[in-house]
């Protein structure tokens, strides 16, 4: 036996444990977003979304990434910490550089940029969309929706003020919603699994129950 062998082994959490947080914090910052844009409170307050976003949306991945990245989850840590990112500079741009950059490009132009920044956040999801459809389908759904959702949106920011525009918005505004609940489903089974006997169905890659008899390995998101 080598000494390698003989050393403890180093700490590593189970494969999975801080994408229950990551995705239960990025659910809120989604739904506040989503039922602003679509109407279901007031738009004129939709400044709320900018704390939930920087505080808890922003926060939870950030720490859920931290814990994936610790136990070698590369997807989850990578996604979580990237999107902590994203909710952090969307908040800090509506907050604190929407109108400076309005007062000297224009309002149209801060919302092609804006449009742009989530345009590129549609592309990058559609990528991620590729390794969740190997998990399970909460996970895939919530980004599936996630890239339907930044389309929709960078489009109605691009485009000029119009009734499609507003319908665009609240369209956006429910993709966001249900990708939210998508969201807090995976967050909830995630979290309860480990506890009840009954366990709460996740649906798991492969989908069909012919090829769910073999043997897989999958990717370690297992949320």
């Amino acid at each position: 036996m080598s000494d390698e062998d003989n050393r403890p082994a180093m700490f590593a959490p189970e494969a999975g444990i801080g994408v229950p947080l990551a995705v239960a914090g990025f659910g809120f910052a989604v739904l506040v977003l989503g039922m602003a844009n679509a109407r279901v409170f007031s738009p004129a307050a939709i400044g709320l979304f900018v704390p939930v976003a920087m505080a808890t949306g922003a926060f939870c991945l950030f720490i859920g990434g931290l814990f994936e990245f610790r136990a070698n989850n590369t997807f989850a840590g990578t996604f979580a910490v990237l999107y902590a990112g994203f909710l952090l500079t969307t908040g800090l741009i509506l907050r604190w550089f929407a109108g400076d950059i309005t007062t000297v490009a224009g309002a149209l132009a801060f919302g092609d940029a804006f449009g742009t920044w989530l345009l590129l956040w549609g592309v990058f999801t559609v990528l991620l969309s590729v390794g969740a459809w190997y998990i399970n389908m909460p996970a895939f759904l919530a980004f599936a929706l996630l890239a339907v959702a930044y389309f929709v949106l960078g489009f109605a920011n691009i485009m000029n003020p119009s009734d499609t525009v507003t319908f665009l918005t609240k369209l956006g505004g429910w993709v966001l919603i249900i990708d939210g609940v998508c969201a807090w489903y995976l967050s909830w089974a995630a979290s309860l699994n480990s506890l009840v006997p009954d366990k709460l169905p996740l649906w798991p890659y492969p989908y069909s129950q012919a090829e769910a008899t073999a043997p897989t390995s999958t990717p370690a998101v297992h949320a």
